[in-house]
């Protein structure tokens, strides 16, 4: 038996062409999978309340979410890293001094402010606008944060990224290989490959009977700690390089392609 682990965004969907299901023909692969014995998980940045029932329709074995901070096998929560408190007010405080709108995003809720109207927006035009929590207690939201995501031009990422590096030093994760709307911050301790160890523990299978596909640089640590890993032909170029194999951009249904090549 052999456990994959799947990113979302990019990976499992063309999030670059604003579809937001799972093709039919990747779906297809992903149960002929399964019905050979193997296990299926997501493995996403995204917290559970951004998983859609499309998403959800393949029946997955269980989630890896928030960056690995949060694992999830039949319902039952396996695993939760939370910030520590002080950071997390330390990063809070960063991104209202840069002026950034931003969102808390915990296990099962998502707080954010009802004056961050244009993330709102973004998360709202992708019909995720029922998600949030406005009324809350800042020093609450920030015991359960996992991770902070925050509305950052493009053209001042690298400029953001650097000064959080300043202020906050290598406690922080930033990633920005998203979208607008997808600039996230969360502790250099949390990744997914982390999330993905988590399972494979419960599973009593070794790394070596674990893929990974994915496209972003948050999909980095779980193709280095699986037996393989296997990077979309969209995916970043560091990625690529890091990837025992590439397989065709998701909007070919690439992987549905590598599916069908390793589990013949």
């Amino acid at each position: 038996m052999a456990a994959l682990f799947f990113d979302v965004d990019g990976t499992l969907i063309d999030s670059y062409h604003e579809n937001r299901s799972i093709s039919p023909v990747v779906r297809a692969e992903l149960a002929r999978v399964q019905a050979l014995g193997h296990m299926i998980f997501l493995s996403s940045g995204r917290s559970r309340m951004l998983l859609t029932p499309a998403l959800l329709e393949p029946g997955f074995d269980g989630l890896v979410l928030i960056n690995g901070g949060y694992v999830e096998m039949d319902g039952e929560s396996l695993f939760e890293e939370r910030m520590d408190f002080e950071l997390a007010h330390e990063t809070v405080a960063f991104l209202e001094d840069q002026g950034c709108e931003y969102l808390i995003t915990a296990a099962h809720r998502t707080y954010m402010r009802e004056s961050c109207h244009e993330l709102y927006g973004f998360f709202e035009s992708g019909g995720h606008g029922d998600i949030f929590t406005f009324d809350y207690d800042l020093d609450e939201a920030l015991s359960q944060a996992i991770k902070m995501e925050a509305l950052v031009p493009m053209e001042d990422r690298a400029r953001v990224t650097a000064r959080a590096l300043e202020v906050l030093g290598t406690r922080i994760s930033c990633d920005g290989h998203g979208g607008e709307g997808t600039f996230e911050l969360y502790p250099t301790a949390i990744s997914k490959a982390k999330g993905v160890e988590v399972v494979l523990d419960r599973l009593g299978i070794g790394a070596q009977d674990a893929y990974a596909f994915g496209d972003g640089t948050n999909d980095l640590e779980m193709i280095r700690h699986c037996g393989c890993g296997v990077a979309m032909g969209n995916a970043e170029d560091v990625v690529k390089a890091e990837a025992d194999i590439v397989c065709p951009p998701v909007w070919d249904d690439g992987l549905a392609q590598a599916l069908r090549m390793l589990f013949a």
